[in-house]
């Protein structure tokens, strides 16, 4: 996370799990991130990573300041995530 914040980063979570979830799982694992709530999915379907009858697809975006997609990673759901040092690099590039 502090990689992250020195490049000028907000990071948030999103997933379909409901706020007692997220406040369980972000206690387990100490996140210092917000994590988000999207029940309805809306926000999956509008960045097209629904995954029909299975769950959402894993992914990634890096949106600049003016609200336009930098950069995304989408993988199968359950799929690992980029690591810090591949996310920091895309994010050097925003300023870079």
């Amino acid at each position: 996370m502090a990689r992250f914040q020195f490049a000028g980063a907000t990071v948030w979570g999103i997933s379909p799990q409901g706020l007692d979830s997220h406040e369980k799982f972000a206690r387990n694992r100490r996140l210092s991130m917000p994590l988000l709530s999207d029940e309805e999915r809306v926000v999956a379907k509008s960045f097209g990573i629904s995954a029909p009858l299975i769950a959402l697809r894993r992914s990634v975006f890096i949106i600049d300041g003016h609200g336009r997609l930098h950069w995304k990673h989408v993988t199968a759901p359950g799929a690992t995530c980029p690591p810090a040092v591949t996310l920091s690099t895309r994010l050097a590039g925003l300023t870079g």
